[in-house]
């Protein structure tokens, strides 16, 4: 009876020593708290910045971590062209967040030569680095050249990590420029020579994790003269310095599948504009860009609806329709009351290690004040192709055509900053 006892207690105890082994060697139990991250492939990036971006994910348990989440937050900072994320346990049995990267090129020198009919041919030259000093710090430094304008621009940007890492922002530029004005039939209202300079200093502090907020001030000074047919406009072209105090917020939400970061959000933006003068304007912006995600992983729709509304802003400080998110009025169009609202499909066409493409079509319309202050409404669509550098920290690129279906208007559109891979 004893042998038969002491047979029973070490079968048990054998089994016992067995899970206890076979667990050990299981995936990261979901009962873990996650006591640190470990990094693979950082070159420029530093590791202490990566720590801070990621903080919140660590002294937690393992089950609350969404891998999927920590992906997104990752590709959200444009720095690396491969990323992997994992649970995993050290040599001390400690859960740890392994991410392994492959970082993008950052320094970036970008020669240009283009032509176009509004401009002639056109030259440059811009030196850019999206992740200075490894802490995703940006600069941009560089000139345009051609027959009618000559600029100059520099900026520095250090984005907020985090709630308790606030960024700023500075920029200045110099324009000396023959500029004109069209109205909605792409008729030359006036023309005018301009020679500006500009100031902006700005700080930005996350509130939450998805909401952005921001204030800054802006100092302007412009010297215009009015060419000889279009004296009528004189008095309304006087040269000025401005100061613009602006404040702002963005909420941005961001997703990831196997083709698309898609981001949905929604930016505010106010500015007050003070002439020596006397005399005082003020702009509001509004702007909500939803990419959704279709079941087919290579399609995605593309909605943006968008209004600008300003008051007494002088001719130079204008913006053009492309602040409202469409293309399809003349490139010399400016306006001070504009609302705009496009919506379409983007389609992945193929991808490599190295780039990708894909397809987009786009329905616009236009509504806001023409040069002579009459009320506006056009429509038209956009379409193209648009390349993404996976294995560079650059903006995508956007090349296809405008088309008015209003005024039968067709124009070549290129644009840089569209939303990543």
């Amino acid at each position: 009876m004893a042998f038969r006892l002491k047979s029973a207690l070490s079968i048990l105890l054998l089994l016992l020593h067995f899970y206890a082994f076979s667990q050990g060697n299981q995936p990261v139990a979901s009962e873990n708290t996650v006591s640190g991250i470990q990094f693979d492939g950082l070159k420029r990036t530093k590791e202490s910045y990566l720590l801070s971006v990621l903080e919140k994910y660590v002294g937690i348990p393992a089950k609350n971590i969404d891998l999927n989440s920590v992906k997104v937050t990752l590709e959200e900072l444009e720095l690396f062209s491969e990323t992997e994320v994992s649970l995993k346990h050290d040599e001390n049995g400690k859960t740890l967040l392994f991410i392994k990267v492959k970082e993008k090129f950052s320094f970036l020198p970008l020669p240009f030569f283009m032509y176009s009919t509004s401009t002639g041919f056109m030259g440059g030259a811009f030196v850019m680095d999206t992740n200075a000093f490894g802490i995703r710090d940006n600069y941009i430094v560089g000139g345009i050249f051609s027959k009618t304008i000559q600029m100059g621009l520099m900026a520095y940007a250090r984005p907020s990590r985090d709630v308790r890492h606030p960024g700023f922002s500075v920029d200045a530029s110099f324009t000396h420029r023959d500029n004109d004005e069209k109205d909605l039939y792409n008729r030359k209202m006036l023309e005018y020579n301009i020679m500006r300079g500009s100031l902006h200093a700005s700080i930005n502090s996350r509130l939450t994790e998805h909401l952005l907020v921001f204030a800054g001030l802006r100092y302007d000074y412009a010297h215009l003269d009015v060419g000889q047919d279009y004296r009528k406009y004189e008095n309304e072209f006087k040269s000025f310095h401005a100061f613009s105090p602006d404040i702002g917020w963005n909420l941005n939400f961001s997703e990831l599948n196997d083709w698309f970061l898609s981001a949905k959000s929604l930016k505010i933006n106010s500015d007050m504009t003070f002439l020596t003068s006397g005399k005082i304007s003020e702009s509001v912006s509004l702007k909500l860009s939803i990419q959704q995600p279709l079941p087919v992983t290579r399609m995605r729709v593309l909605t943006q609806y968008a209004i600008y509304w300003s008051n007494n802003l002088p001719f130079a400080l204008r913006p053009s329709q492309r602040v409202v998110g469409t293309t399809i009025m003349p490139d010399k169009f400016h306006g001070t009351k504009m609302a705009g609202i496009n919506a379409g499909l983007e389609v992945g066409i193929f991808k490599t290690k190295f780039v990708a493409f894909s397809a987009y079509g786009l329905l616009e319309q236009f509504a806001g004040e023409d040069f002579d202050s009459s009320f506006v409404m056009n429509f038209g669509y956009s379409t193209g192709f648009k390349m993404y550098l996976k294995k560079f920290a650059f903006p995508a690129i956007s090349v296809g055509i405008s088309h008015n279906l209003m005024q039968n208007d067709i124009k070549f559109a290129m644009t840089v900053g569209v939303g990543g891979f």
